[in-house]
Formats: structure tokens, sequence, C-alpha cells
């Protein structure tokens, strides 16, 4: 009996979004990054339009809200 009450407990406590950090794999994160790279350096602007959404959709999902973006600051 209590080795089904750890079992449930262990089973829940899998399913639980931990607030304080998030992973990934090596591989993903790394994948991630390099795509990140490659749109910002080479990407025209609908590319990098279309991973913006990407990462805008990822995040919101995370957070639950909608995001607000920085104001743009001027380079002169």
């Amino acid at each position: 009996m209590l080795n089904q009450v750890y079992k449930k407990v262990e089973e829940e406590n899998k399913n639980e979004v931990k607030n304080s950090s998030i992973s990934m794999s090596r591989e993903d994160f790394i994948s991630e990054h390099k795509n990140l790279i490659k749109v910002l350096r080479s990407g025209d602007k609908k590319m990098q339009e279309e991973e913006a959404n990407k990462q805008e959709k990822e995040l919101s999902d995370e957070i639950g809200d909608e995001i607000e973006e920085d104001e743009e600051e001027d380079d002169d």
C-alpha cells in the first residue's frame, strides 16, 4: 500500500512543471542555437520573422502570458 502511494507521488512529480528552471538536452540546445545563429546572420526578413514567431510561441507556451516586446532602441 505504501509503495503505491510513493509510486503515485513519483508519477505526479514527473508531470509537475518546475518554475525555477528549464532544461533541455545538450543536443536540442546545440540544434536550437545553431538554427538561431543561422537565421540571425544569414536569414532574410521572412525567415527572421518566422523564427521570431516560433520563439515567441515557445515562450508564451512556457509562461502562459502575452509577451510584451521591448521597445526598439535607436542605433543613432
